[in-house]
């Protein structure tokens, strides 16, 4: 008898362990089919394409959207550094591609892109520099790819310091620059975060804290310490920043149905996006740390915007404002978003896409030629 249990005990074990995995993998089929369906882009002349295009000497996969591919093109260049928002777009984008044509690029190091590629040549080759290239080679495809003379480039975070470089150093491609969660000088930036977080968590009595924040003193450090970062953006996060909860754009059950529910994206891809975000992580955040933009100069030749939330616990708003007073632009122009912080494109949709339209549309009133 014992040995007929134990022999049916291992049957089920192993129809457990074929079953289980099957049943997942149908799951994520049928969310991913909802998903392809609730975004199909139905429109004569719209465009839903993802391709892997030579960048930089690797493969890079671009993601081109929008309900009428003679709309002006908008880059979004995406933070982390090594945050793929092609699988997290669609939490977001979509109003914009009424408007715009939209292109969500996983850059070298993130998503599909670092999925697809040879990892050692990616990690030897992502530096600040090599990211700065990439981005005009991105944009000047997409400027031959739709026959523009110009796009829009919208930067996120890290994304914001290439897309504020490429507005700087080739103003002649794009119409405008929207920064979001704009970096400026990040050991500034450091600086006043932590000081906010701390005098936050004497004002509202948090012990715990007070404990974490003062035992990373003095912060930041003159080397870069990547578990006193995480002390402190864990604590910025929740001090500074709007409440968090399932509604926020870092709810980690969120990001990861929106991840596994992408048609874009495959098992390994999911795997990418994972690796990818670590190795960024370890590879860029020292340089990301040392980052000053105030560097490029004072004077720049395009449009340039801040779109900002108000309780942004990372990227301060006092520091943005500064720097935004301290240059000189054919237009320039801060748009605060009081509910928001960090994502003010997720946490305030509706307000952003008028932001968006309102204030880029007209640069781009002449039509673009038809490609």
């Amino acid at each position: 008898m014992l040995k007929k249990i134990l022999k049916y005990t291992a049957l089920t074990a192993a129809a457990l362990l074929v079953l289980l995995p099957a049943s997942a993998l149908l799951s994520r089929a049928r969310l991913q089919h909802k998903v392809a369906e609730r975004r199909a882009i139905h429109s004569p002349r719209g465009i839903d394409t993802l391709d892997a295009v030579p960048i930089g000497g690797i493969s890079q996969w671009i993601q081109v959207r929008g309900q009428n591919v003679d709309n002006p093109i908008l880059l979004f260049i995406h933070g982390g550094p090594g945050i793929a928002f092609i699988p997290l777009s669609g939490s977001f984008q979509d109003p914009w591609e009424q408007f715009f044509t939209v292109v969500q690029w996983d850059q070298r190091g993130a998503g599909k892109t670092f999925a697809r590629n040879n990892r050692d040549l990616q990690r030897r080759t992502m530096n600040v520099a090599q990211m700065e290239s990439d981005s005009l080679e991105v944009a000047n495809y997409l400027r031959q790819r739709f026959h523009r003379d110009k796009i829009f480039v919208v930067g996120h975070s890290w994304g914001s310091v290439l897309g504020l470089w490429l507005a700087h150093e080739h103003p002649g491609l794009i119409y405008a620059f929207v920064g979001v969660g704009q970096m400026v000088n990040m050991q500034q930036d450091d600086q006043l975060a932590y000081r906010d977080a701390l005098a936050q968590a004497q004002q509202r009595n948090n012990p715990k804290a007070l404990h974490d924040l003062e035992s990373i003193a003095p912060y930041p450090p003159s080397q870069f310490d990547f578990s006193k970062e995480q002390t402190a953006r864990h604590w910025e996060g929740i001090l500074l920043g709007p409440p968090l909860g399932s509604g926020s754009f870092t709810d980690l059950r969120r990001l990861l149905t929106d991840l596994i529910s992408t048609p874009e994206y495959s098992l390994r891809d999911d795997l990418g996006f994972v690796q990818g975000q670590a190795a960024s992580i370890e590879i860029f955040a020292p340089q990301v740390a040392k980052i000053d933009l105030t560097q490029l100069g004072s004077g720049f030749s395009a449009p340039i915007f801040f779109f900002e939330g108000r309780r942004d616990p990372y990227c301060r708003p006092a520091l943005i404002e500064r720097y935004a007073g301290s240059i000189s632009a054919p237009r320039k122009q801060i748009l605060w978003f009081e509910n928001s912080g960090h994502f003010p494109f997720f946490e305030e949709k509706d307000a952003f896409t008028r932001a968006l339209v309102q204030q880029l549309l007209p640069l781009a009133a002449n039509p673009a030629p038809a490609p």
